[in-house]
This record gives structure tokens, C-alpha cells and sequence, in this order.
């Protein structure tokens, strides 16, 4: 309205300035309407434009980077959640036929679906900084990430959403049957494992470390080392395609928690703390964990 108010104004401070001194409607020359109807039109262009601008900003802001910091925007883009990965770490995200799958990525999707917006998987290098890549638009990042000491505070966590299991693995035939006849015995353990599980724990046994995992199961069938204490993740190929070999004592939880980052202050963490309750209450996690940790030994 107020523009075209200013339009009828200008209309008429045109036609009165034009027609000053004149006499008569009937003296105006061919040349004065002429420059009446190019003024005309150019006065309904500026009157059409920002209409038409308005419509095509507020498509593009559908699906383009949100400029309102209001609540209710959560992420980046409107219709989808920028997820971050290190797709080096399976079976939490690797990469199988090109495509980025696992435990990790999964969860993310559930995630995505239930705030109603697509998944966009972003390939990063997580380098234990505790940092969002600068170079990257991310909404949130999730890669087998727990909270350590050493994080300086300019990222935000969510609950954590997984807790490292580990196993008890002796050799089928061995006598052993619970876990307490493993006290005071010789236990193989991957070396950078060791630090997940509390010292007074392991203090229960002798700890042999190595550094790789094909030398500590053949020191097992060896019988040089009495049985293993291996993260699920590690473990779980092993156990089913030499299930014939291997049997588990136990299975415990380790004090390594892994949860999402966030950018510090993010107002999608709250939310997506309350999807993974959710999940948790409905099964759905549980499919989820079952799908990628559950082992079966015949």
C-alpha cells in the first residue's frame, strides 16, 4: 500500500508539473505523453520487483542457509541436517561400496528422520582437536567420539549414546568357565584398549598388551596368554568366523562413552538428546545395536 501510494503521488506531481501554465488538457504534446507512458511503466516495474524478489527469497530460504536464529531453527539448512563423519572406524562408519554405512550413520539417520529433515553425510578427518572443521557447514558430527579430559570446552556433547563393551575370550576347549578363573592369569589385551577399562579392574590379572590383534590371537591358540579381554567392536568378527576356536566368558561395560558434538550453545542438542530417550524407549536403538554388535556363537 505504501508503495503504491508513492506511485500515485508521483503520478500526479508529474501530470501537475507538466501541465503548469497550460490552458487546456488538449495543448499537451505528443513528446509530454510519450514521456508520461515510459515514466508510467517504469514507476509499475519499481512497484513490481520487490514482490517478485520477495518470492524468490523466500524459496530460496526453504532450502537454502537459515538467517533466522529463533528457536526453532535447529540447523544449517532448513530441509536437512549436515552430518560430519570419519568414515575410518567400522563397524561405526566405514565405507562399503562407496557408501558410508555403519552403526554410527544409522543412528544419525533415525535421528535426521525424526526431526523430518534428509541426512547429508559430510566426509571429514576427525582429529581428536575437539574442534568443528572450519572449512566444513556442519550441524552436528558423529563419529565414535568420547568426551576426554582434554577437550577445551569450544564444542558441545550429547548424552552419551554408546558404551564400549567388552569380552571375556578363552579358547573352546580351555577349562575355564567364569570369568573370576581368569583372576591372577595371563590376559591378552590390544594396547590402546587398556585405558577403557579401570586399572583396579585389570589389576586382577596379568595384562600382556600388543599392538596387534593377529599375533595376540595366536599367542591365545598357543596357549602362551589365557584368554583375551577385547572390545566388542574388534571382537565380533573374530568370535563368529572361528566360533569353532573361541568361546566367551563374559561380556562387560567398559568406562569409554562415545556421544555427538555439537557446535558450543547449539540448540539441536537438547533435541536430539530427546530423540535418542526416545529411541532408547521404543526399541529402536536396540534394533539399531543389534543390527551391528550382536554375535552369535553356535
Amino acid at each position: 500500500m505504501y508503495s503504491i501510494t508513492i506511485f500515485i503521488v508521483l503520478i500526479k506531481t508529474y501530470c501537475y508539473g507538466t501541465i503548469a501554465g497550460k490552458q487546456d488538457l488538449m495543448n499537451i504534446t505528443k513528446k509530454t505523453i510519450k514521456r508520461f507512458i515510459v515514466t508510467t511503466i517504469f514507476l509499475i516495474a519499481l512497484l513490481i520487483y520487490p514482490i517478485s524478489m520477495t518470492g524468490c527469497s523466500s524459496e530460496d530460504d526453504e532450502s537454502g542457509i537459515n538467517q533466522n536464529d529463533g528457536p526453532v531453527e535447529l540447523t544449517i539448512l532448513r530441509n536437512k541436517l549436515l552430518v560430519g563423519t570419519d568414515a575410518s572406524y567400522p563397524p561405526f562408519e566405514f565405507i562399503q561400496d562407496t557408501e558410508i554405512v555403519g552403526f554410527d550413520i544409522d543412528i544419525a539417520s533415525e535421528i535426521a528422520f525424526r526431526l523430518d529433515k534428509e541426512m547429508e553425510i559430510v566426509p571429514i578427518e576427525w582429529d581428536f582437536s575437539y574442534e568443528m572443521p572450519e572449512d566444513e557447514k556442519l550441524d552436528m558430527i558423529i563419529s565414535a567420539i568420547s568426551i576426554e579430559e582434554n577437550s577445551n570446552g569450544s564444542v558441545d556433547f550429547s548424552e552419551p549414546y554408546y558404551i564400549m563393551e567388552f569380552v571375556f575370550l578363552v579358547l573352546s576347549d580351555a577349562e575355564l568357565q567364569i570369568k573370576e578363573d581368569l583372576k591372577g592369569k595371563k590376559i591378552g589385551m590390544i594396547s590402546h584398549e587398556t585405558k577403557d577399562l579401570p586399572a583396579e579392574y585389570l589389576s586382577d590379572y596379568m595384562i600382556e598388551e600388543y599392538k596387534d590383534v593377529i599375533l595376540m590371537l595366536e599367542e591365545l591358540r598357543n596357549r602362551n596368554i589365557d584368554g583375551l579381554l577385547i572390545s566388542i567392536p574388534v571382537g565380533k568378527n573374530i568370535i563368529e568366523e572361528d566360533n569353532a576356536i573361541y568361546r566367551v566368558l563374559k561380556i562387560i561395560e567398559s568406562e569409554k562413552a562415545f556421544s555427538i558434538v555439537f557446535h558450543k550453545g547449539s540448540l539441536l542438542k537438547d533435541e536430539v538428546n530427546r530423540i535418542l530417550s526416545e529411541m532408547n524407549e521404543d526399541g529402536t536403538y536396540q534394533e539399531i545395536y543389534e543390527k551391528w554388535f550382536l554375535f552369535s556363537i553356535e
